[in-house]
C-alpha cells in the first residue's frame, strides 16, 4: 500500500516537472520569435515630424529658428521706425509753438537712434523752411549710420535748395569726406548735366586727390536732347534724355548729341589742385600725371 503511493507521489512529481519545464520552453521559444518579428511603430505626429527637422511652429507657418529671428527682427524694426515718424510729427508741430520749439528743436537735434532715419529723410524731403531742414540735417549727422550719411550724400546732391545741399556737405565735412568721395564721383558720370555740376561742386569741398581724374573727366560731357518742331516754324526745342540719334529742324523730333562745359567741374578742380587750365582736358591730364609719377621718373626714358 505505502509503495503504490509512493510510486503515485513520484508519478505526480514527474508529471509536475515536466508541465514546468515545457511552460518554461514556451516562454522562452515566445521571447525568441519576438525578436525577429518586426512590429510596425506608431505614426508620428505632423509636430513630431517637423520638430525632427528644426521646425518650429509661427505664425500659422512652419519656420525655422533663423527665420523666426529675422521675422522678428523685421517686426522689431517696422514698429520702431512707426514710432519715429509718430515723434518726429509731433515735433515738428512743437516747432511752431513759441512754448514748445526750443525744447522740440535740442530733441531734434539730439536724436542718435538709426530706426529714426526713414522718418527724418521723409521729413526733410517735404519740409519747407530752412531752418528745420537744417535740424533734421544736424540730427542725422549724429547717427553716423550708413544709411544716414547715404540721406545726407544724396541731399547733397539733389537737394534743390542750394543753403540746404551746403548744410548737407557741410556735415560730411565732419563727418569724414572718405564716405561721400565715392558717391559724389559716381554722380559725376550723370546723364543729368545739373547733377554733375551739383556733385562737383561739392567735391570741391570733399573731394581729395581720387577725385581729380574724375572731375577731368566731367570736364566737358555729352548729353543727348530731343530736338523738335513742336515751336513756331523753324524753332527747335532740346530736352535731356538718357537715349539719342540725330538732329532734326522738323518732320517730328529727333534726338542730338551736344558737348556741355561744366563751370561747377573747373572751379572744384581749381579748389582742389591749385592749377588751372580751363577746360584744357590734356593740360589737366599731363599736370596731374606729372603729379603722380615718382621723383625720378622719366617719360622719355626707354624700358
Amino acid at each position: 500500500m505505502i509503495a503504490n503511493v509512493q510510486q503515485s507521489l513520484q508519478l505526480k512529481n514527474a508529471v509536475t516537472a515536466a508541465g514546468i519545464a515545457w511552460a518554461l520552453a514556451t516562454v522562452h521559444l515566445a521571447a525568441i520569435a519576438a525578436e525577429d518579428v518586426d512590429f510596425p511603430a506608431a505614426p508620428k505626429s505632423q509636430q513630431e515630424v517637423m520638430s525632427a527637422r528644426g521646425f518650429v511652429r509661427h505664425l500659422s507657418a512652419w519656420r525655422t529658428v533663423q527665420e523666426i529671428e529675422l521675422l522678428e527682427r523685421v517686426e522689431r524694426t517696422t514698429l520702431a521706425q512707426k514710432q519715429w515718424n509718430i515723434r518726429i510729427d509731433r515735433l515738428r508741430k512743437q516747432l511752431d509753438q513759441p512754448a514748445q520749439s526750443g525744447r522740440a528743436a535740442e530733441e531734434i537735434r539730439e536724436i542718435a537712434d538709426p530706426y529714426a532715419v526713414p522718418a527724418l529723410a521723409a521729413a526733410l524731403t517735404k519740409e519747407s523752411v530752412l531752418h528745420v531742414r537744417g535740424l533734421y540735417i544736424e540730427a542725422l549727422s549724429r547717427i553716423r549710420s550708413s544709411a544716414a550719411t547715404a540721406v545726407l550724400i544724396q541731399v547733397a546732391i539733389d537737394h534743390p535748395n542750394p543753403e540746404t545741399r551746403l548744410a548737407a556737405v557741410e556735415r560730411l565735412e565732419v563727418i569724414g569726406p572718405h564716405q561721400a568721395v565715392p558717391m559724389l564721383v559716381a554722380a559725376l558720370g550723370s546723364a543729368d548735366n545739373g547733377r554733375i555740376n551739383r556733385a562737383a561742386e561739392a567735391l570741391g569741398r570733399l573731394g581729395g586727390p581720387s577725385a581729380v581724374a574724375p572731375l577731368i573727366q566731367a570736364l566737358e560731357t555729352q548729353h543727348l536732347v530731343v530736338v523738335g518742331d513742336d515751336g513756331p516754324e523753324g524753332s527747335t526745342s532740346a530736352t535731356f534724355t538718357p537715349s539719342g540719334g540725330g538732329l532734326s529742324m522738323g518732320g517730328g523730333k529727333k534726338n542730338n548729341k551736344v558737348s556741355v562745359k561744366n563751370n561747377r567741374v573747373l572751379e572744384a578742380l581749381v579748389l582742389l589742385t591749385g592749377a588751372n587750365f580751363e577746360w584744357n582736358a590734356s593740360a589737366w591730364r599731363a599736370w596731374l600725371a606729372n603729379r603722380q609719377a615718382p621723383p625720378d621718373f622719366d617719360p622719355r626714358r626707354d624700358e
